[in-house]
C-alpha cells in the first residue's frame, strides 16, 4: 500500500488544462473535468492489487462543475473541498480522517454519506435539497455543531429530512483488531463459488463441482483462519439456478440460517462470476440490487471473475473490464456500484487414480503443480483485497434480533436431523417436524424484515425467472 498525496495525484490523473490520463477510468478517459459526471475514486479503485494506493492530505476538487456523484472513501483525507461541485447529488467520503468538510454552495446535493470520520463540525446550511447525511461513528460531531434543517435521528445516526418516512437503515461499524471479518460467497450454480471459498480458506471443505446443480445445500461456514494477522470466516451459500425448486418459506428460512452463520455482520460480499456477465447473471445482481440499494450493503460487495486464465496480466484484466463495461449500461451500472472486479482463476485440482501410470501420471502431476499455483496467487490476491476492504462491519438493524430467532430453533433441528438418521422408519413424521419448525422461522424473519424494511413481495414470484435462486437478500425496492 502506497500513500500519495490526494491533491497532487487528481492534478496528475485529472488535469485541470487537460483530459482524464487515468487508465483504470475508462468511463472518463479523455474527458475534461467539466464534462465528468461520476467520479469513483475509492480505495481499491486506485492502483492494481498488491500496488493499490492510499491518498493522503487535503483534497480540493475544482472545474467539476457537471460533477454529479463523487465516491472517494475509505482512504486518509483529513480535508476534503467540493464546494466548487455545484451540481453534486451524492456524495461518499466515509471511512477517511477528515476533520474538515466543506460542501457550502452544494445546492443540488440530497445525499451525504461521511461516517467513520473525524468531523467535530459540519456546514450543511446551503445544501437546500439534503434528504439523508449518514454521520455513524463521527465520534466527535454532536447535534449542536451541525448547521442543517434536517432533523438528527440517534438510533439510525443520520440526518433525514422527514424521519417518520424514512426506513431504517443499517448498522456500520468500524471493524476491530480481533474482529471476524465474514465474508459472505455468493453467485450462479457452477461459477466457482465453492471453488473460490476452498482456495481462500486452503481447504478443501466445500464441495466443489463444474455444474449448473448446487452442490451447497445450504450456508456452510468455515473454520476461522488468519491472513496477515487478520481473522476470517468464509461463508458459502446455495446457489442461483438450483435445479430443485425452493418454496417462499425455504428462503425465508435460509435468509434467517444466513445470518445465524455470521453473527458479528458481514465486512464484504464476494459476487462470483465466468465467463461473459451473461443475462442471467444481470438478472440474479438485479435481485441482490433491488433490496441493497435500499440498505447500502453494495458498497461492501465485489465482483469476482473465475476461470480467467490471464489473471495475473494487468493489462488483460484492464481490457477485459473496459469490455465488461461496454456491454450494456445496465452492467456498467452494477460494475460502477461495486467495489471493483478481481480476475482470478482456481482450476480443479486433479486425482491421480491407481490406473494412471507412465505419461498420464507426469501429466497429471504437472497439472496438480500449475494448478495449486494458479490457486494460491488467486487467493492471494482476494485476501489482498479482502485485508483493505475489511475496515467495516455491515449488519441490518433486525440482524441480531433474527440471530437469536434462529438461534433457539437451530439444537431442535439438530436433534430431528439427528432422530432421522437413526430412525429412517420414521422419516415422514420427522421431516414434518422438521419442515414446521422451518416453518416457524421463516415466520419470524418475516415478521422482522417487514417491520424493518417494510412488506417483502413475493418471494417465489422472482425465482421463477428463469429459475435463478437468491436465497440471502431476497426482497424488492419499494
Amino acid at each position: 500500500m502506497k500513500n500519495i498525496n490526494a491533491q497532487e495525484w487528481l492534478n496528475e490523473k485529472y488535469p485541470k488544462d487537460g483530459t482524464c490520463q487515468r487508465d483504470n477510468d475508462s468511463e472518463n478517459k479523455g474527458k475534461r473535468r467539466e464534462d465528468i459526471t461520476r467520479l469513483d475514486i475509492r480505495k481499491g479503485k486506485i492502483g492494481w492489487h498488491l500496488n493499490e494506493k492510499n491518498l493522503v492530505g487535503s483534497l480540493k476538487l475544482e472545474g467539476f462543475a457537471n460533477l454529479r456523484k463523487l465516491i472517494v472513501s475509505s482512504h486518509q483525507l483529513i480535508e476534503l473541498d467540493v464546494s466548487g461541485c455545484k451540481s453534486l447529488v451524492e456524495l461518499d467520503c466515509r471511512s477517511n480522517e477528515l476533520n474538515n468538510l466543506k460542501v457550502n454552495g452544494c445546492s443540488n446535493l440530497k445525499k451525504l454519506d461521511c461516517s467513520n470520520n473525524n468531523l467535530s463540525e459540519l456546514d450543511l446550511s446551503t445544501c437546500f435539497k439534503l434528504e439523508e447525511v449518514n454521520i455513524n461513528n463521527c465520534q466527535e460531531l454532536m447535534p449542536e455543531a451541525i448547521k442543517s434543517n434536517l432533523t438528527y435521528n440517534s438510533e439510525k445516526g443520520k440526518l433525514v429530512k422527514d424521519d417518520s418516512k424514512v426506513k431504517s437503515g443499517p448498522q456500520i461499524f468500524k471493524a476491530k483488531e480481533n474482529d471476524i471479518r465474514n465474508i459472505l460467497v455468493i453467485g450462479i450454480t457452477g461459477n466457482g463459488k465453492s471453488a473460490l471459498a476452498n482456495v481462500l480458506t486452503d481447504t478443501d471443505q466445500f464441495a466443489e463441482k463444474a455444474s449448473s446443480t448446487s452442490v451447497t445445500k445450504n450456508f456452510q461456514s468455515s473454520d476461522v483462519f488468519e491472513y496477515q494477522g487478520k481473522k476470517y470466516r468464509i461463508i458459502d451459500n446455495i446457489g442461483f439456478g438450483d435445479t430443485n425448486n425452493i418454496s417462499e418459506k425455504d428462503v425465508l428460512f435460509k435468509i434467517g440460517e444466513g445470518i445465524n452463520s455470521a453473527k458479528e455482520g458481514v465486512n464484504q460480499v464476494l459476487f462470483v462470476f465466468k465467463g461473459r456477465f451473461a443475462p442471467e447473471q444481470v438478472a440474479a445482481f438485479n435481485m441482490f440490487k433491488d433490496f441493497i440499494s435500499e440498505t447500502g450493503i453494495t458498497k461492501f460487495t465485489t465482483l469476482i471473475r473465475t476461470n480467467f486464465e490471464n489473471f495475473q496480466s494487468q493489462e488483460i484484466c484492464q481490457e477485459d473490464q473496459n469490455n465488461l463495461l461496454s456491454q450494456s449500461q445496465e452492467l456498467r451500472e452494477i460494475i460502477s456500484s461495486c467495489n471493483g472486479i478481481l480476475h482470478v482463476d482456481n482450476p480443479a485440482i486433479p486425482v491421480i487414480k491407481d490406473k494412471d501410470k507412465g505419461k498420464a501420471r507426469e501429466r497429471k502431476q504437472q497439472r496438480i503443480i500449475e494448478n495449486k499455483k494458479s490457486r494460491e496467487t488467486s487467493r492471494e490476491i482476494v485476501l489482498n483485497h479482502l485485508v483493505e476492504n475489511c475496515l467495516e462491519i455491515y449488519k441490518l438493524r433486525a440482524w441480531d434480533s433474527i440471530h437469536d430467532q434462529v438461534g433457539k430453533y437451530v439444537e431442535q433441528i439438530s436433534q430431528k436431523e439427528q432422530e432421522l438418521i437413526r430412525n429412517p422408519l420414521e422419516k415422514t413424521r420427522l421431516q414434518n417436524e422438521i419442515n414446521e419448525i422451518k416453518g416457524k422461522i421463516a415466520d419470524e424473519v418475516n415478521a422482522t424484515l417487514t417491520a424493518e424494511i417494510g412488506p417483502i413481495p413475493r418471494l417465489t414470484a422472482q425465482i421463477e425467472l428463469k429459475n435463478i435462486q437468491f436465497p440471502w437478500f431476497s426482497s424488492s425496492k419499494k
